[in-house]
């Protein structure tokens, strides 16, 4: 993990001598503490990792540091609250400055590392996300192996489909397939839409029944070492209709022009504006109403890059990015296809592999 937080150390350029990741507690853990502890098991709950340049130390309860063995980090066991705020004093008095990622702070964690340390706090949320922004190879080939299974559940769909299955039952089942296929977990409740639904972006399964001609619109995604993978694809369930097929091809064109833009330097908002451009230019104009895409990597949502009209930034070497373009028409239906690339010099490299073409099944 030396690269990443010594890559962290120059990206904050000396605001701070040092970063506590805390973790709180349930669903309150921050995934930075993954990021630069490196572990893939365990929970974490109330830990907390002190990054330096000369590496990781980590402060847990007896219950999770068995999950460190053999990870290049310093381990320090604690008992109870009182505990770690004594030895994370004795940790922190060598340092004027620190840093922390104030967006996943719960106010008792950051309380337990204020009355630990009386310098100044600074809080380096935003250098965390440029840093992440940029796999190692290591992550590359995590993320890479989590989209392969996602891609294998994709090839399966087809066979899920009956006359009367619900939104909710196919959910259940690609969330199962994807257990099959070696997922860890998925990576977010599948989205499962048909018909009029598949209008919703971020529609949430129910008990729609399926029927002949009518749009499958699945969204999920797989983990592998906790590294996310996030696929869409389109289906017409029967035959499609003239409509469905100018909506599905408009957005694949769409998807292409996207992937196609996508190289180290480019523009983020360029690259949006590329696949926009295609569904606004015709029938369909208006109908892509969300950004083009997103990061990938220990979450869903990464943070950086984004692609879309009010990007600011750059893409560079190593970052991965979904490429998700969507055509939504109320009260008829929509197509999104989404697939994840990683940012090389030459191009983009697609890392989802399942079939793009329209699929009537």
């Amino acid at each position: 993990m030396d690269s990443r937080y010594s890559r962290l150390f120059k990206i904050l350029n000396g605001k701070v001598e040092a970063v506590v990741i805390a973790n709180g507690h349930d669903n309150l853990i921050d995934h930075n503490f993954r990021y630069f502890v490196g572990a893939h098991s365990g929970i974490f709950e109330g830990s907390a990792a002190l990054v330096s340049k000369r590496g990781v130390s980590v402060f847990t309860s007896p219950l999770e540091a068995p999950a460190l063995a053999g990870l290049d980090v310093n381990t320090t066991v604690v008992s109870n609250s009182s505990d770690m705020q004594s030895k994370l004093a004795k940790a922190l008095s060598r340092f004027d400055t620190i840093g922390m990622n104030f967006p996943a702070l719960t106010h008792t964690s950051f309380m337990t590392v204020k009355r630990a340390f009386r310098g100044r706090i600074y809080d380096c949320s935003t250098e965390i996300a440029k840093c992440r922004a940029v796999k190692d190879e290591r992550e590359i080939a995590s993320i890479s192996k989590s989209c392969r299974i996602a891609s294998r559940v994709v090839e399966r769909i087809p066979e899920m489909l009956a006359e009367g299955v619900t939104e909710r039952k196919l959910s259940a089942l690609i969330s199962k397939a994807l257990y099959d296929e070696g997922s860890e977990a998925p990576s977010f409740p599948p989205i499962v839409s048909f018909g009029k639904t598949s209008a919703i972006p971020h529609y949430s399964p129910g008990d729609l029944r399926l029927r002949k001609g009518q749009f499958v619109l699945t969204d999920f995604g797989g983990t592998y070492r906790r590294y996310c993978s996030d696929i869409t694809r389109t289906f017409v369930y029967g035959r499609a209709d003239e409509r469905q097929k100018r909506l599905y091809q408009t957005v694949l064109n769409a998807q292409k022009a996207g992937i196609s833009a996508i190289r180290s330097g480019a523009r983020e908002s360029a690259v949006d504006a590329e696949a926009r451009k295609v569904i606004d230019a015709g029938e369909f104009k208006g109908s892509f109403i969300h950004s083009l895409g997103h990061g990938l990597g220990l979450q869903v949502h990464d943070g950086l890059p984004t692609l879309s009209p009010s990007s600011s930034g750059t893409l560079d070497e190593g970052m991965v990015v979904t490429v998700e373009p969507g055509a939504y028409i109320s009260g008829y239906g929509g197509v999104r296809i989404e697939d994840d690339v990683v940012v090389r010099k030459s191009g983009a490299r697609v890392l989802t592999d399942a079939p793009r073409e329209l699929i009537e099944c």
